[in-house]
């Protein structure tokens, strides 16, 4: 699987208010832990002071991203950015084939 590096942007602060309460129920009813196949959530952080965020995962394809992050989009405004990454490991070796 491919390593990510996802940030995500409320277009509005309306937005963001409006999807609290989704969140609340997604992390504290345990949806937050139902990975899709092919999706693994390394870690997330949030910036709520400017409605922005942060997660590190590892994904099969950019398609399976949508599947996760797709709905979020639909609801609540977010705009999402997807960027392959390399580990610290994988990035040290590519160095050292030069």
């Amino acid at each position: 699987m491919q390593l990510y590096v996802v940030t995500w942007k409320f277009e509005s602060s309306e937005d963001q208010i409006y999807s609290s309460e989704a969140f609340i129920d997604y992390v504290e009813s345990g949806k937050s832990e139902n990975l899709i196949e092919g999706y693994e959530r390394i870690a997330w952080a949030h910036t709520p002071q400017d409605g922005t965020g942060v997660i590190i995962c590892k994904a099969a394809s950019a398609s399976v991203l949508f599947k996760v992050f797709g709905s979020w989009r639909d609801k609540y405004g977010m705009t999402w950015e997807y960027k392959p990454a390399l580990s610290t490991e994988e990035f040290v070796n590519l160095l050292k084939e030069k």
